[in-house]
């Protein structure tokens, strides 16, 4: 007589999410380690911390108005706040720094004869553009509302040079819009109009397009997978 032999596998059944949750355990760090997600302090593109001095020019712009000098100031405060401890000689208006030197353009030699001048070895310099109020006028798909307003453009082109040698070390130009005014007509002949000083929102938008253009100078977090 054969006698057979039975083999019990309820056990497997019953354990089945125990020995899931083992592999899961014993896997986990190993994933983990293989890859993950950390918070990483990027530096800065451009480090002016290893300038002695940085000669800064009054920003010109056109056209030609009182938002120079602040230009100018919120430029250097933005970088500074960037990097503490740079350190930046305010020369004056370009033409001012022009008669000094005895020349009539920045330009290769101007450069070298300002770091000579002015014992600066970098040389910052920029440009505030601001347009005129361009009209924006929107009508419904409908033709049931008529929406009007006027906007402003305004740019900031910036260059840093090496006084040694007059090469370019680095540019970068920022452009933002703005609305100034609105006019709001509806059907039923309600009019609503809203509108603020041209001049005022040209101020408004200085911060912005300073912080835009000086992103170069900051580091910054990121959040990258590493091994």
């Amino acid at each position: 007589m054969i006698k057979r032999k039975i083999i019990n596998l309820n056990w497997l059944k019953n354990s089945k999410w125990e020995i899931v949750a083992l592999i899961i355990m014993i896997c986990l760090p190993t994933l983990y380690a293989c890859s993950h997600t950390e918070k990483v302090l990027i530096p800065a593109r451009v480090n002016l911390k290893s300038y002695k001095a940085i000669g800064v020019i009054n920003f010109s712009s056109t056209p030609k108005s009182d938002l120079e000098e602040y230009v100018t100031q919120k430029y250097i405060q933005t970088v500074q706040s960037a990097q503490p401890g740079v350190r930046f000689l305010e020369l004056g208006s370009k033409e001012r720094v022009l008669t000094k030197i005895g020349l009539t353009e920045i330009d290769l030699d101007a450069i070298k004869s300002i770091g000579d001048a002015y014992n600066v070895d970098a040389l910052i310099f920029g440009h505030f553009t601001a347009s005129d109020p361009k009209p924006n006028v929107q009508l419904s798909s409908s033709w049931k509302s008529l929406k009007a307003g006027a906007l402003i453009e305004a740019s900031l082109i910036t260059k840093i040079w090496e006084t040694g040698s007059g090469v370019v070390l680095w540019t970068n130009s920022t452009a933002r819009k703005k609305k100034v005014a609105g006019l709001y007509a509806d059907t039923n002949g309600n009019i609503k109009f809203g509108a603020s000083d041209p001049e005022e929102a040209y101020g408004h938008l200085v911060p912005e397009l300073v912080y835009a253009n000086t992103a170069d100078f900051r580091s910054y977090y990121e959040y990258r997978k590493v091994r």
